[in-house]
């Protein structure tokens, strides 16, 4: 029980070590990977159309 206790105000201890980052900075950080998410998310849909239809092409022309 006593290791736990240690461990634990050790765990407090590193928290008040912590620099945490302030609101301007999360919300920045926030906005900028949500629009990084789309982009990708966009890139990722497109390629997916693309290879969609390029096997629609190919078995098209196997089935011809």
């Amino acid at each position: 029980m006593e290791k736990i206790k240690n461990f634990l105000k050790g765990v407090k201890q590193e928290i008040y070590r912590v620099s945490w980052p302030d609101r301007k900075l999360v919300t920045k950080a926030t906005i900028s990977v949500i629009i990084f998410s789309l982009f990708i998310g966009i890139y990722l849909w497109l390629l997916d159309i693309g290879f969609t239809r390029m096997i629609h092409f190919v078995l098209s022309l196997r089935g011809s």
